[in-house]
């Protein structure tokens, strides 16, 4: 059964949170159209049933409302404005649904090159990592006007459980700016104090238990910490996608005059990991910039 009165949706971008997402629209019964640079997701996708568009141009004609979920602003910029990318295709009136993180100024700047198309644009990014979107079960954090939001709300729930509306467009980016600045310390902590636990001879699975039942638990804690004692640095949520984010979240604070004192420090160690090659690996593999500092390994 097909959906949102019938809507044609569009979705671009099938990388490790893209193609779940995509594949959780369909499911949901929606008309979709899928583009992406590389063949296999597209053939992926494909298998399930879902159409394939040529081109970013291509699929905003086909298509009536159009969620992206790519790397960064550039990407965005090349998938996006036009000539070449869905804007160069989509019809008055239709909806554009940014899903990737940015900064509220590039949301503007989005927002206003849409604007001269007579396309509405929602910002959603999203939280909760692949597990969660594999499952359906992510955050999103919508800003749009409200009757867009509302008009598009069934589509953002067939992509999370919890969807909420943050206010205009711009305002789901400032919430996820301000998560991510939290997620940065938490992974950076979470490091130190298995480093510290580690030198102190401490039975590292036996630790996580007992922080995951005490006041130093946290969601990030529960899952980044388990794959850091394990080594396990299959990508999920790469480190250059954290980089980028506490780019982003610095370049704020400097344009805001605000000051920034415990986020600085994620900040370095992010970029330090990109720096050395890591920028593929899953966020635990900042474990090992703290393993080289300690002369200790969590296999050791």
């Amino acid at each position: 059964m097909t959906q949102a009165g019938g809507k044609k949706i569009g979705f671009i971008g099938l990388g490790s949170m893209g193609k779940p997402m995509a594949t959780n629209i369909s499911k949901a019964g929606f008309s979709l159209t899928v583009y992406d640079i590389r063949k296999e997701p597209l053939a992926e996708m494909e298998k399930l049933g879902v159409k394939v568009a040529k081109s970013a141009k291509e699929l905003g004609q086909q298509c009536d409302t159009i969620v992206v979920m790519v790397l960064n602003y550039p990407q965005i910029k090349e998938v996006v404005f036009p000539p070449e990318g869905v804007l160069g295709g989509m019809k008055n009136g239709s909806t554009l649904i940014i899903t990737s993180t940015i900064s509220p100024l590039e949301m503007a700047e989005v927002e206003k090159v849409a604007s001269k198309s007579g396309v509405a644009v929602i910002d959603s990014p999203v939280s909760g990592g692949h597990e969660r979107a594999v499952e359906g079960t992510l955050v999103l954090m919508a800003g749009a006007e409200e009757k867009v939001f509302k008009e598009n709300e069934p589509l953002l729930k067939s992509m999370g459980k919890h969807v909420y509306y943050t206010g205009g467009v711009g305002k789901g980016q400032t919430v996820k700016m301000i998560n991510q600045l939290l997620v940065g310390a938490y992974q950076v902590a979470a490091a130190e104090a298995l480093i510290m636990a580690k030198k102190l001879g401490m039975d590292l699975k036996v630790l996580h238990e007992i922080i995951s039942n005490s006041l130093g638990d946290s969601a990030i804690w529960r899952m980044f910490g388990s794959r850091m004692i394990n080594r396990d640095f299959e990508p999920r949520g790469a480190i250059n996608t954290m980089s980028k984010d506490m780019r982003s979240i610095m370049q704020t604070a400097v344009d805001l005059s605000t000051p920034i004192f415990i986020s600085s420090i994620p900040y370095q160690v992010f970029e330090m990991a990109e720096s050395r090659g890591l920028g593929g690996k899953d966020v635990a593999a900042i474990i090992t910039i703290f393993e080289e500092y300690a002369g200790i390994k969590m296999s050791d």
